[in-house]
Parts: structure tokens; C-alpha cells; sequence
């Protein structure tokens, strides 16, 4: 018995010596992922993040599920690149807040109304299925949202330092009145049921906001 299994091990080692260890080759070109990761947040955006089918999602992107695992690893990954890819633009609310050639108080609006529209399609049920189904981008969505809130704290704490806003003005509960607001806004459909445009939902948030805040 001792010297069948060792004869089994010795033409398992033979065996395996003349065999190379197979890489699946991958090609990422990142112009051509870029294209597919903006396609991919559009999907998401209309139909979710649960339980999608790569069939289904590579014969709406008009590409091969082959394509798709050429340029990603997981289906992880390409919810992870559409959603940085998404941030990665709403980012850019940073440029206009803090550009010191416009006016204080339009900084604000600008930098906000780009924020809200930009943030606008991503629905209540795609932040809920990002936390249940992909712990680890939401937590990437979670700083990216205290970041903001720090942005408007600051923004805010300077407006009092220089002037702009009121002395007895509270920066932590003026960011957390436009947390509520972007919450507002992820319910797209609280909107839509109103007929309420979300130019018109920001428009009103910043006259309320602003007429009782700055001097």
C-alpha cells in the first residue's frame, strides 16, 4: 500500500514538472476602459447594482463578457470603477467652492447646484445596495461624504472670520442642513412624484439658507 502511494507521488512530481503555470492574460488599455467604466455607471444608474447579470450587462454595453473581464477582474471592480468614476466628477464641486474670484455667497451656489445635479442620479437604492453588497466601496463613498461636509464647515468657518455670515452662526449645523438636503435628493423619486426639479429644490434650499445667513 506504502508503495503504490509513493508511486502515485512520484507521477504526480512528473507530471506536474513539465507543466507551466497558466496567467490569464489580461489587456488594459485606458481610454477603452474609461469608455466601458462611463457605460457602466449609465448601467447601473437605471438598473441597479443587484444581482446583475454579466450576460445581460455585456449585451447592453454591445460587448463581449470577455471584453469586460479583459478590462476587469470582478464584477466588484467595475462597481468600484463606476462609482470613482462618479465621484471622481462630483469632485470637481472643490475647484469652483474655492475659487476666490467669484463671490463668497456664489462660490456656494455654483459649487453646490454642480453638486446636487451631479449626485442627483445616484439613487437611495444604489447607496443602499453599495452598503449591503459592496461594504468596501461604500466605505469609499462614506469618506468621500465626510470630505464634502469638511469642505462646507470650512467654507463656513471662514465666511464667519470674514465677514460673510453671521457671528452666532453654527458651521457643523449648516452642513448637516445640506446633508439633509443631498438625503433629499438621493430620494429621487420624492421629487418626481412632485414634479419638483432638482434646479428648483436647490434654488429654494439656497434662498432659505442664505437669506437669515449672511450679514
Amino acid at each position: 500500500m506504502k508503495f503504490l502511494s509513493l508511486k502515485l507521488k512520484l507521477l504526480t512530481l512528473i507530471f506536474n514538472m513539465g507543466r507551466k503555470t497558466v496567467s490569464k492574460k489580461r489587456y488594459v488599455d485606458k481610454a477603452v476602459k474609461e469608455k466601458h467604466t462611463v457605460r457602466l455607471m449609465i448601467y447601473f444608474q437605471n438598473n441597479g447594482l443587484a444581482n446583475f447579470s454579466m450576460s445581460a450587462l455585456a449585451k447592453e454595453l454591445g460587448i463581449s463578457k470577455t471584453t469586460l473581464y479583459n478590462h476587469f477582474e470582478s464584477k466588484e471592480e467595475m462597481v468600484e470603477e463606476a462609482i470613482k468614476y462618479k465621484l471622481n466628477i462630483i469632485k470637481e464641486y472643490q475647484s469652483v467652492l474655492e475659487n476666490i474670484t467669484l463671490p463668497y455667497t456664489e462660490r456656494y451656489r455654483k459649487s453646490m447646484l454642480f453638486f446636487c445635479v451631479q449626485t442627483f442620479d445616484i439613487s437611495s437604492l444604489i447607496l443602499t445596495q453599495l452598503e449591503n453588497d459592496f461594504p468596501s466601496v461604500w466605505r469609499k463613498v462614506q469618506v468621500f461624504i465626510r470630505n464634502v461636509m469638511l469642505d462646507l464647515i470650512s467654507y463656513y468657518e471662514i465666511g464667519i472670520e470674514i465677514g460673510i455670515f453671521k457671528i452666532d452662526s453654527n458651521p457643523l449645523l449648516l452642513s448637516l442642513n445640506d446633508q439633509q438636503f443631498f438625503d433629499l435628493l438621493a430620494n429621487a423619486n420624492t421629487l418626481k412624484d412632485n414634479n419638483i426639479k432638482v434646479l428648483d429644490a436647490f434654488n429654494h434650499h439656497y434662498s432659505i439658507k442664505f437669506n437669515g445667513l449672511v450679514l
